[in-house]
Protein backbone atom coordinates (compact mmCIF):
# COMPACT_ATOMS: atom_id res chain seq x y z
CA UNK A 1 0.00 0.00 0.00
CA UNK A 2 1.37 3.40 -0.48
CA UNK A 3 2.95 5.30 2.08
CA UNK A 4 0.99 8.58 3.14
CA UNK A 5 4.84 10.06 3.29
CA UNK A 6 5.39 9.67 -0.43
CA UNK A 7 7.16 12.26 -1.63
CA UNK A 8 8.36 13.42 1.71
CA UNK A 9 11.10 10.78 2.07
CA UNK A 10 14.40 10.04 -0.30
CA UNK A 11 14.74 7.24 -1.66
CA UNK A 12 17.78 4.94 -0.95
CA UNK A 13 20.84 6.00 -2.42
CA UNK A 14 22.31 4.10 -5.76
CA UNK A 15 18.16 3.31 -6.45
CA UNK A 16 16.11 4.20 -9.72
CA UNK A 17 12.61 6.18 -9.82
CA UNK A 18 10.06 4.11 -7.37
CA UNK A 19 8.24 4.96 -4.27
CA UNK A 20 7.68 4.39 -0.96
CA UNK A 21 4.98 1.47 0.01
CA UNK A 22 4.07 -0.11 3.30
CA UNK A 23 4.31 -3.77 3.11
CA UNK A 24 1.89 -5.56 5.77
CA UNK A 25 3.42 -8.63 5.64
CA UNK A 26 6.59 -6.94 7.50
CA UNK A 27 4.32 -5.51 10.26
CA UNK A 28 3.54 -2.11 8.81
CA UNK A 29 6.82 -1.52 7.55
CA UNK A 30 7.66 0.76 4.44
CA UNK A 31 9.61 -0.10 1.81
CA UNK A 32 10.88 1.59 -1.68
CA UNK A 33 9.75 -0.56 -4.42
CA UNK A 34 11.93 1.14 -7.43
CA UNK A 35 9.55 1.24 -11.10
CA UNK A 36 10.67 -1.32 -13.25
CA UNK A 37 9.14 0.28 -16.31
CA UNK A 38 10.89 3.76 -16.12
CA UNK A 39 12.91 4.40 -19.30
CA UNK A 40 15.93 5.73 -17.20
CA UNK A 41 16.24 2.17 -15.31
CA UNK A 42 17.39 1.63 -11.96
CA UNK A 43 21.06 3.06 -11.60
CA UNK A 44 23.04 0.16 -10.37
CA UNK A 45 20.79 -2.78 -11.73
CA UNK A 46 22.25 -5.22 -13.39
CA UNK A 47 19.04 -6.05 -14.82
CA UNK A 48 18.40 -2.74 -15.84
CA UNK A 49 22.07 -1.96 -17.45
CA UNK A 50 22.45 -5.47 -19.10
CA UNK A 51 18.35 -4.35 -21.07
CA UNK A 52 19.78 -0.74 -22.18
CA UNK A 53 23.04 -2.54 -23.62
CA UNK A 54 21.14 -5.16 -25.42
CA UNK A 55 18.74 -2.59 -26.56
CA UNK A 56 21.99 -0.69 -27.76
CA UNK A 57 23.62 -3.43 -29.31
CA UNK A 58 20.31 -4.49 -31.18
CA UNK A 59 20.15 -0.75 -32.45
CA UNK A 60 23.90 -0.48 -33.45
CA UNK A 61 23.56 -3.70 -35.21
CA UNK A 62 20.44 -2.94 -36.63
CA UNK A 63 22.06 0.90 -38.17
CA UNK A 64 25.08 -1.25 -39.55
CA UNK A 65 23.37 -3.91 -41.29
CA UNK A 66 20.99 -0.86 -43.24
CA UNK A 67 24.42 1.11 -44.03
CA UNK A 68 25.62 -2.48 -45.14
CA UNK A 69 22.05 -3.07 -47.42
CA UNK A 70 22.75 0.79 -48.70
CA UNK A 71 26.41 0.83 -50.09
CA UNK A 72 25.07 -2.79 -51.68
CA UNK A 73 22.29 -1.04 -53.40
CA UNK A 74 24.75 1.95 -54.75
CA UNK A 75 27.18 -0.80 -55.60
CA UNK A 76 24.52 -2.41 -58.00
CA UNK A 77 23.40 0.63 -59.26
CA UNK A 78 27.01 1.62 -60.34
CA UNK A 79 27.51 -1.66 -62.12
CA UNK A 80 24.22 -1.52 -63.87
CA UNK A 81 25.54 2.47 -65.05
CA UNK A 82 28.67 1.17 -66.19
CA UNK A 83 27.57 -1.65 -68.21
CA UNK A 84 25.17 0.56 -70.49
CA UNK A 85 26.89 1.09 -73.31
CA UNK A 86 27.01 4.83 -75.32
CA UNK A 87 25.19 5.50 -78.57
CA UNK A 88 28.24 4.74 -80.75
CA UNK A 89 28.82 1.51 -78.94
CA UNK A 90 29.42 -1.59 -81.21
CA UNK A 91 30.57 -4.29 -80.03
CA UNK A 92 32.89 -6.20 -82.65
CA UNK A 93 32.48 -9.37 -84.51
CA UNK A 94 33.52 -12.42 -82.21
CA UNK A 95 36.28 -13.94 -84.21
CA UNK A 96 36.85 -17.57 -84.03
CA UNK A 97 39.92 -19.33 -82.23
CA UNK A 98 40.78 -22.92 -82.45
CA UNK A 99 41.51 -24.18 -78.60
CA UNK A 100 44.95 -25.96 -79.71
CA UNK A 101 45.95 -22.45 -80.59
CA UNK A 102 44.29 -20.36 -77.62
CA UNK A 103 46.86 -20.53 -75.11
CA UNK A 104 49.82 -19.01 -77.75
CA UNK A 105 47.42 -16.39 -79.25
CA UNK A 106 47.06 -15.32 -75.99
CA UNK A 107 50.59 -15.26 -74.88
CA UNK A 108 51.05 -13.12 -78.17
CA UNK A 109 47.90 -10.49 -76.81
CA UNK A 110 50.21 -10.34 -73.75
CA UNK A 111 53.73 -9.77 -75.28
CA UNK A 112 52.09 -6.76 -77.33
CA UNK A 113 50.83 -5.28 -73.92
CA UNK A 114 53.89 -5.72 -72.51
CA UNK A 115 56.09 -3.72 -75.38
CA UNK A 116 53.20 -0.85 -74.62
CA UNK A 117 54.32 -1.15 -70.85
CA UNK A 118 57.45 -0.81 -71.85
CA UNK A 119 57.04 2.29 -73.48
CA UNK A 120 54.53 3.81 -71.03
CA UNK A 121 57.57 3.04 -68.68
CA UNK A 122 60.12 4.97 -70.68
CA UNK A 123 57.37 7.80 -71.75
CA UNK A 124 57.36 6.97 -75.21
CA UNK A 125 53.83 7.48 -76.72
CA UNK A 126 51.76 4.94 -78.03
CA UNK A 127 51.15 4.79 -81.43
CA UNK A 128 48.29 3.82 -83.78
CA UNK A 129 50.10 0.86 -85.13
CA UNK A 130 50.44 0.43 -81.08
CA UNK A 131 46.76 0.06 -80.38
CA UNK A 132 46.13 -1.80 -83.20
CA UNK A 133 48.61 -4.63 -82.57
CA UNK A 134 46.91 -4.71 -79.30
CA UNK A 135 43.68 -5.10 -80.69
CA UNK A 136 44.22 -7.25 -83.67
CA UNK A 137 45.95 -9.95 -80.71
CA UNK A 138 42.96 -10.10 -78.46
CA UNK A 139 40.81 -10.19 -81.08
CA UNK A 140 42.38 -13.15 -82.48
CA UNK A 141 42.85 -15.08 -79.16
CA UNK A 142 39.43 -14.04 -78.58
CA UNK A 143 40.29 -13.16 -74.89
CA UNK A 144 41.31 -10.22 -72.72
CA UNK A 145 44.68 -8.62 -71.29
CA UNK A 146 42.35 -6.73 -68.81
CA UNK A 147 43.74 -9.08 -65.85
CA UNK A 148 47.54 -7.91 -67.39
CA UNK A 149 47.67 -4.29 -67.44
CA UNK A 150 49.13 -2.39 -64.38
CA UNK A 151 49.17 -0.27 -62.92
CA UNK A 152 45.07 0.12 -62.76
CA UNK A 153 45.51 3.90 -64.08
CA UNK A 154 47.21 2.22 -66.97
CA UNK A 155 43.81 0.87 -68.37
CA UNK A 156 42.83 4.36 -68.94
CA UNK A 157 45.99 5.80 -70.48
CA UNK A 158 45.93 3.09 -73.13
CA UNK A 159 42.27 3.44 -73.47
CA UNK A 160 42.60 7.79 -73.67
CA UNK A 161 45.55 7.03 -76.23
CA UNK A 162 42.83 5.20 -78.11
CA UNK A 163 40.59 7.54 -78.17
CA UNK A 164 42.44 10.00 -79.46
CA UNK A 165 43.41 8.40 -82.57
CA UNK A 166 39.96 7.84 -82.86
CA UNK A 167 38.23 11.18 -83.15
CA UNK A 168 41.35 11.94 -85.38
CA UNK A 169 40.10 9.24 -87.89
CA UNK A 170 36.53 10.32 -87.34
CA UNK A 171 37.57 14.03 -88.49
CA UNK A 172 39.02 12.67 -91.86
CA UNK A 173 35.67 10.62 -92.16
CA UNK A 174 38.01 7.50 -92.24
CA UNK A 175 37.13 3.93 -91.54
CA UNK A 176 40.33 2.19 -93.47
CA UNK A 177 43.10 3.58 -91.55
CA UNK A 178 45.04 1.70 -88.87
CA UNK A 179 42.71 1.68 -86.44
CA UNK A 180 39.52 0.90 -88.90
CA UNK A 181 36.03 1.73 -87.98
CA UNK A 182 36.46 4.32 -84.89
CA UNK A 183 33.70 3.32 -82.87
CA UNK A 184 34.00 -0.50 -83.62
CA UNK A 185 37.64 0.08 -82.88
CA UNK A 186 37.17 1.67 -79.22
CA UNK A 187 34.39 -0.76 -78.32
CA UNK A 188 37.08 -3.62 -78.67
CA UNK A 189 39.66 -1.68 -76.73
CA UNK A 190 37.56 -1.03 -74.29
CA UNK A 191 36.85 -4.72 -73.53
CA UNK A 192 40.67 -5.55 -74.25
CA UNK A 193 42.22 -3.35 -71.62
CA UNK A 194 39.15 -3.44 -68.95
CA UNK A 195 37.36 0.09 -69.58
CA UNK A 196 33.58 -0.35 -68.65
CA UNK A 197 31.11 0.75 -71.36
CA UNK A 198 29.76 3.47 -69.04
CA UNK A 199 33.54 4.90 -68.27
CA UNK A 200 34.16 4.85 -72.20
CA UNK A 201 31.21 6.88 -73.49
CA UNK A 202 32.46 9.36 -70.70
CA UNK A 203 36.22 9.61 -71.68
CA UNK A 204 35.31 9.91 -75.30
CA UNK A 205 32.37 12.69 -74.62
CA UNK A 206 35.35 14.40 -72.87
CA UNK A 207 37.93 14.02 -75.64
CA UNK A 208 35.17 15.20 -78.32
CA UNK A 209 34.27 17.98 -76.07
CA UNK A 210 37.86 19.26 -76.39
CA UNK A 211 37.60 18.53 -80.06
CA UNK A 212 35.10 21.03 -80.55
CA UNK A 213 35.88 23.69 -79.03
CA UNK A 214 39.47 23.93 -80.25
CA UNK A 215 37.74 23.60 -84.18
CA UNK A 216 34.94 25.98 -83.30
CA UNK A 217 38.16 28.51 -81.98
CA UNK A 218 40.27 27.42 -85.12
CA UNK A 219 37.31 27.72 -87.55
CA UNK A 220 36.71 31.70 -86.10
CA UNK A 221 39.92 32.08 -86.55
CA UNK A 222 40.26 31.56 -89.75
CA UNK A 223 37.04 33.35 -90.72
CA UNK A 224 38.62 36.45 -89.36
CA UNK A 225 41.85 36.29 -90.97
CA UNK A 226 39.68 35.59 -94.54
CA UNK A 227 40.72 31.66 -94.70
CA UNK A 228 36.92 30.71 -95.11
CA UNK A 229 37.93 28.01 -97.46
CA UNK A 230 40.08 26.41 -94.75
CA UNK A 231 37.58 27.21 -92.04
CA UNK A 232 35.05 25.09 -93.89
CA UNK A 233 37.40 22.52 -93.73
CA UNK A 234 38.02 22.58 -90.28
CA UNK A 235 33.60 22.37 -89.50
CA UNK A 236 33.61 19.32 -92.15
CA UNK A 237 35.83 17.85 -89.46
CA UNK A 238 33.70 18.74 -86.50
CA UNK A 239 30.67 17.03 -88.47
CA UNK A 240 32.70 13.43 -88.86
CA UNK A 241 33.55 14.04 -85.06
CA UNK A 242 30.19 14.70 -83.94
CA UNK A 243 28.25 11.82 -86.58
CA UNK A 244 30.95 8.63 -85.50
CA UNK A 245 30.48 10.20 -80.81
CA UNK A 246 27.44 11.87 -80.74
CA UNK A 247 26.74 13.77 -77.31
CA UNK A 248 24.42 12.57 -75.11
CA UNK A 249 21.06 14.28 -74.18
CA UNK A 250 21.84 17.39 -72.01
CA UNK A 251 25.17 17.31 -72.46
CA UNK A 252 27.05 19.41 -69.60
CA UNK A 253 29.98 20.01 -71.45
CA UNK A 254 28.05 22.09 -74.60
CA UNK A 255 27.35 24.71 -72.27
CA UNK A 256 31.10 24.86 -70.88
CA UNK A 257 32.36 25.52 -74.12
CA UNK A 258 29.56 27.89 -74.56
CA UNK A 259 30.82 29.59 -71.74
CA UNK A 260 34.02 29.56 -72.46
CA UNK A 261 33.60 30.55 -76.11
CA UNK A 262 31.11 33.82 -75.23
CA UNK A 263 34.14 35.89 -74.76
CA UNK A 264 36.51 34.65 -77.61
CA UNK A 265 33.90 34.77 -80.56
CA UNK A 266 31.13 37.66 -81.32
CA UNK A 267 28.14 37.13 -81.95
CA UNK A 268 28.56 37.79 -85.94
CA UNK A 269 31.47 35.08 -85.53
CA UNK A 270 29.08 32.60 -84.17
CA UNK A 271 26.23 33.10 -86.46
CA UNK A 272 28.60 32.71 -89.11
CA UNK A 273 30.01 29.43 -87.71
CA UNK A 274 26.22 28.07 -87.24
CA UNK A 275 25.04 28.88 -90.41
CA UNK A 276 28.14 27.57 -92.27
CA UNK A 277 28.05 24.62 -90.16
CA UNK A 278 24.40 23.68 -91.37
CA UNK A 279 25.46 24.65 -94.87
CA UNK A 280 28.36 22.04 -95.43
CA UNK A 281 25.98 19.00 -94.22
CA UNK A 282 25.78 19.84 -90.48
CA UNK A 283 22.44 17.77 -90.33
CA UNK A 284 21.25 16.61 -87.21
CA UNK A 285 25.01 17.84 -85.55
CA UNK A 286 23.57 21.21 -85.65
CA UNK A 287 21.51 21.47 -82.58
CA UNK A 288 24.66 20.51 -80.87
CA UNK A 289 26.87 23.12 -82.67
CA UNK A 290 24.36 26.04 -81.94
CA UNK A 291 24.44 24.59 -78.09
CA UNK A 292 28.09 24.71 -78.28
CA UNK A 293 27.61 28.38 -79.38
CA UNK A 294 25.35 29.68 -77.06
CA UNK A 295 22.80 30.14 -79.43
Amino acid sequence: MPSFGIGKRKRPKGAGPGRWVTDRSLGGREVFVEDIYSGRGARGNPLADTLQYADNSRSEKMANQAADEEKQKARQEKLVTEAVPPSWWRYPQPGYCPENQKADRLQNARRVLAKLSSKRIAGTSYSEYDLADLRDACALAGASVADRVKPKSATTGLFKAGVSFAVDAAARRSQTGVIGDPQTFLSGLAGDVGVTPGKAGRLVQAAVAAKLRADLLQAAAQKRSGDEGDAMLTLDGAIGVLQTFPFGEDAPELEMIAGGLKPRINDGERRWLANTFKDIGGGETCGTVNEALGL
